[in-house]
């Protein structure tokens, strides 16, 4: 009488290792995550949302600093695709609201960082979102990284190589400064932390700086745009 109850407990044994298998095949970890996501990040007063606006085709809209996350979400336009949908969020750039950069980052195809070319600050500050982006094990080099030197119609702008070279500085700097206080916190273990010699751009292949502006309707980065969407189709 034992063996029909032993056959019973054998076949429930067997069930569950199978689902607990095909859960992890269809729900785990290791399931492929959908990249759709256009994230633009950067210091306040860098034309972000004023781009994110464009972007959607509202292009007249005055802005000010943003107190919340602006989303789109499955958007659909010939100016990126002929084909897909994608979600397009604008981060604010207060300290408050970087933690969502990493929440954003592993569905995210592109992330475009905008700069005021115009003001040393902006500079300065977008260098810190680099050094956490590319720090993070969240960031993957099938992300799309599209550093836009904007307003490059205001007053005395630098140009994306005078930019470049002064993020790189910024950047090692802030490697050098973290490896020399020794921070043992979990966010500051990372690959640039762990680095050796000069920081540079040209480490990474997905990396692009671009020169844009409000006057020319931002041709150079929504071109770019386009072009690297069209490769991922």
């Amino acid at each position: 009488m034992a063996f029909p109850l032993l056959n019973t407990i054998l076949i429930i044994i067997i069930t569950t290792v199978i689902l607990a298998v095909l859960y992890k095949l269809f729900f785990g970890k290791n399931k492929k995550v959908k990249k759709n996501t256009l994230m633009i990040i950067g210091p306040s007063c860098s034309g972000k949302t004023t781009f994110f606006y464009h972007l959607i085709g509202q292009k007249n809209i005055q802005t000010v600093i943003s107190m919340q996350i602006n989303k789109v979400e499955n958007f659909a336009s010939k100016v990126l695709s002929d084909i897909n949908t994608y979600d397009i969020i604008d981060i604010p750039g207060t300290g408050y609201f970087k933690e969502k950069i990493m929440e954003f980052l592993p569905f995210s195809i592109v992330v475009l960082v905008f700069i005021d070319s115009t003001q040393k600050n902006s500079i300065i500050q977008a260098a810190e979102y680099l050094y956490d982006l590319l720090n993070s094990d969240k960031y993957s080099e099938d992300i799309h990284l599209f550093i836009c030197c904007n307003k490059q119609d205001g007053g005395f702008p630098k140009s994306k190589k005078m930019i470049e070279n002064e993020l790189n500085k910024e950047i090692e700097n802030l490697i050098k400064i973290k490896q020399k206080n020794n921070l043992e916190e979990k966010e500051q273990i990372g690959t640039l932390f762990q680095m050796k010699g000069k920081f540079s751009f040209n480490m990474f292949s997905n990396v692009t700086f671009l020169e844009t502006d409000m006057k020319s309707e931002y041709a150079s980065v929504i071109k770019k745009l386009k072009d690297t969407l069209e490769l991922e189709q």
